[in-house]
């Protein structure tokens, strides 16, 4: 009689279990494991590219969110229904409190504060500088997915997505030419390669690099305009930061150079301003991704 009430005390304990583990989804982050409770209705979200997902899923939670700097594309989520919680650096910790979120969503640009949303809830952190962001950014569709029941929409959107950067890899490949992958800010120049933030241009799509040493940094590689000329890319592609920021700029004016003149991509009109919005602040989500495919196919096919 014992090892049986035993027994059904053990079945019990594992249905339990089973239930528990039913009711979240759990991921590994760059801080470690989080586990979210499944269709959470309240989430904080501080990560555009994420903003960006969960509006393409169709998700119908309550969101707070950083109004400031928002993507234009995003606009409507600055209507009233949507809680302001500030800038995506310059956010306020008592009003994401006060909103009580079940999920919070944040980039490498609030990591620093890990800890103290951590307090208010679960919290997960998207990996911004991961050398794989198609990959990273394609988990974090899926897991978004799963999060809010939205399985089947998110593989959707993934199997979009694969089959656009297919497309514009065979064309990159078939092209053979090489690009250079440059962020415009107040003045300064930076280079970006393979692994770096906007590595996807040559990780995934498959473009050759102009300067395959391009050191894999957060910021980049600080340049000027003698390197771009030695460097001679066939492709300029031109992520102009302050403009994403909403600064006044001459981002496209900067390379207007002598030097930059005499490369091949100058010469043969493809120095292409991509999207700044997409590329700088909100990457990784599924529209943003489409749109930084489409730009790279259509500068290939120029």
């Amino acid at each position: 009689m014992k090892n049986k009430i035993l027994a059904l005390s053990s079945i019990a304990a594992f249905f339990a279990a089973s239930a528990f583990a039913a009711d979240f989804a759990s991921a590994a982050h760059p801080k470690g494991e989080v586990k979210i409770p499944l269709n959470p209705a309240r989430v904080a979200v501080l990560d555009y590219g994420s903003l960006d997902t969960l509006d393409a899923l169709g998700v119908r939670a309550k969101l707070a969110l950083p109004k400031k700097n928002l993507p234009s594309y995003l606009a409507k989520f600055k209507g009233g229904e949507y809680v302001d919680i500030g800038g995506v650096k310059e956010f306020n910790l008592e009003t994401i409190n006060a909103f009580k979120p079940d999920f919070i969503i944040i980039s490498g640009r609030q990591q620093d504060y890990y800890e103290e949303l951590s307090a208010i809830a679960p919290v997960y952190l998207v990996n911004s500088v991961a050398k794989d962001q198609l990959a990273e950014g394609e988990k974090n569709i899926k897991f978004f997915g799963k999060v809010f029941g939205l399985e089947k929409e998110a593989g959707k959107a993934v199997a979009e997505i694969d089959a656009a950067v297919s497309k514009t890899r065979e064309k990159a490949q078939k092209c053979g030419m090489k690009a250079l992958v440059l962020l415009t800010n107040d003045g300064k120049i930076s280079a970006y390669g393979s692994g770096s933030r906007f590595g996807i241009i040559h990780d995934a799509l498959g473009m050759r690099q102009a300067d395959s040493r391009i050191k894999a940094g957060i910021h980049g590689q600080l340049v000027n305009y003698e390197y771009i000329a030695v460097a001679n890319p066939d492709i300029i592609f031109v992520v102009d930061r302050s403009a994403a920021i909403g600064v006044r700029t001459k981002g496209a004016r900067l390379l207007d150079n002598a030097l930059v003149a005499k490369t091949s991509a100058a010469k043969n009109g493809r120095i292409i301003m991509l999207d700044p919005e997409c590329w700088y602040l909100s990457g990784g989500g599924i529209e943003s991704l489409k749109k930084m495919v489409s730009e790279v196919g259509a500068a290939i096919s120029r």
